[in-house]
């Protein structure tokens, strides 16, 4: 239950009431949250490449390959969750220096994990929708963008040192 709520809160994203609910959240729950999330989002692709798999092209058997992609694909989710929620959560703080807010890495991290969803998911049906790749990263980092700025000039500006 704790996936669709947070689920609806990101959806809700930026108005203050979501971002109370998502801010108590612990960490390992975003991080959970964003599995699942790349997990629903990614599973027709998984599902398509091991159905469609052409074994004389890959020179693995079927059953090796679907074994491997059980067991690496999904550490290969969690890395990416890692590693691109870090950069965009950086990005997020440059952007708090910018507006003068005072705003710690660690709550910028779990905003941008949460503001990433609804970008995720419109970029996954553009994908679908045969957008070019361009185009749907565009999209992606503008939606982001907007809304991690609209979240945080919600926070009130550091106060200035005399």
């Amino acid at each position: 239950m704790s996936f669709f709520d947070s689920l609806k809160n990101s959806l809700r994203l930026p108005k203050k009431e979501a971002m109370f609910h998502l801010n108590r959240k612990g960490i390992t729950q975003t991080i959970g949250y964003l599995f699942v999330l790349l997990l629903a989002l990614f599973l027709p692709d998984m599902v398509f490449s091991i159905m469609y798999l052409e074994t004389s092209v890959t020179e693995v058997s079927r059953g090796m390959y679907i074994v491997q992609f059980l067991v690496f694909y999904p550490l290969l989710i969690v890395f990416l969750i890692l590693v691109g929620v870090s950069i965009l959560a950086g990005g997020a703080l440059l952007l708090c220096k910018a507006l003068e807010r005072k705003l710690s890495y660690q709550l910028l991290w779990k905003l941008t994990a949460y503001a990433a969803t609804l970008p995720l998911i419109l970029s996954v049906v553009l994908k679908y929708a045969a957008v070019p790749n361009v185009i749907s990263a565009l999209i992606f980092f503008i939606l982001f963008v907007f809304y991690m700025y609209r979240m945080i000039i919600i926070y009130p500006k550091a106060p200035v040192r005399s």
